[in-house]
């Protein structure tokens, strides 16, 4: 039992000073607790590998790398394509799920181990969408776009970000020059339409002439007129003269005249020389059958190029260590505590 001498010896809490000659006193289990839990993090980092990421900037083109889709499309009367306009067909791809699985299925697969393999492809791309990520990281400016790749091989982050970013521009550059060859072919094709429909509607003309003509011949013979029976004075009317040549009067121009006339359009291989706008159409549809656009169109213009990265993104060597060491102080200042919390206790009861 205690004695009252014991009693006034020994306090019945502890103030703060003594508190720190407490731990000071037992500053082992301090220590042990903290080693442990550095021993810990460092054991954490060695199995644990490094993932590296991998950065690329892209901006919308400049105008002028957009101009090759633009060199004949004014004149043409196609629609024009502005550096806005290639910038959201690049974004399409960019963000497609499609695009996604064929970069899988031809990039990230054949670069995979025959181990990582044997997982289900379903988890296998899983992994794949949580490596690569396409952001917009300013809000403010949602035209700069980010794509971000995470690999335990710093060259292989840089490479299938570069590689993406190209697969989408190929993409939307393709579908640009087939929009672009869709609209020739289009308006060409409307083009031929009009020459066809002038040329067959020339045709009946002439043919329309043909029965007008012969019958104003057989009018001709059966009164006997073979040769022009109207005068200037006759005809100087402007309704007389339409009559003349071609409407009821066209019998005075004589039988030999209008013979004449009908074996020429009898024997004519072509109207294209009497239909005023065709040349002009023929031009145009010329001029579109041309039109070619040249290759290494940019649909997006590449601010910073993904390099292999120096220092790995995960796991974060100082944030671990640190952690360790805060967790071992925190858990070995509370042990050290317990334990001199018992000796004290121990040491009223004697």
């Amino acid at each position: 039992m205690l004695t009252q001498r014991d009693a006034v010896d020994t306090p019945s809490h502890l103030d703060l000073f003594d508190f720190l000659v407490l731990l000071f006193q037992h500053w082992k289990w301090i220590a042990s607790v903290t080693v442990i839990s550095l021993s810990c993090a460092g054991l954490y980092l060695y199995i644990v590998p490094s993932t590296y990421q991998a950065q690329t900037t892209l901006l919308p083109p400049v105008p002028a790398a957009v101009a090759a889709y633009n060199q004949d499309n004014g004149r043409a009367g196609l629609p024009v394509w502005d550096a806005s306009a290639v910038y959201t067909v690049f974004q399409k791809y960019l963000f497609s799920d499609n695009l996604r699985l064929s970069f899988f299925k031809a990039t990230v697969l054949p670069s995979l181990s025959e181990e990582q393999r044997r997982q289900s492809e379903g988890d296998l791309r899983r992994s794949f969408e949580r490596q690569l990520q396409v952001l917009a990281p300013d809000k403010l400016k949602p035209y700069i776009l980010e794509v971000d790749v995470r690999s335990q091989q710093p060259q292989r982050a840089a490479d299938w970000a570069n590689e993406y970013v190209q697969s989408a521009a190929r993409l939307a550059d393709r579908e640009i020059r087939d929009t672009i060859n869709s609209s020739i072919r289009q308006r060409s094709a409307q083009l031929q339409r009009q020459i066809d429909l002038l040329r067959e509607t020339a045709l009946k003309r002439r043919q329309d002439r043909i029965l007008v003509l012969k019958e104003a011949l057989q009018i001709a013979r059966s009164v006997g007129l073979e040769a022009p029976q109207a005068s200037s004075a006759r005809v100087s009317a402007q309704g007389n003269l339409a009559s003349f040549i071609d409407g009821s009067l066209l019998y005075l121009r004589g039988s030999k005249a209008i013979s004449e006339e009908i074996a020429q359009l009898e024997a004519r291989q072509s109207d294209d020389a009497f239909i005023d706008s065709l040349r002009d159409l023929e031009e145009q549809k010329a001029f579109l059958d041309g039109i070619q656009i040249p290759g290494a169109t940019l649909t997006v213009q590449v601010d910073q190029m993904a390099l292999p990265p120096d220092v790995p993104v995960k796991p974060r060597k100082v944030l671990v260590i640190l952690a360790a060491l805060l967790l071992g102080l925190i858990a070995g200042t509370l042990l050290a505590s317990v334990v001199g919390a018992a000796a004290v206790r121990q040491k009223r009861t004697q």
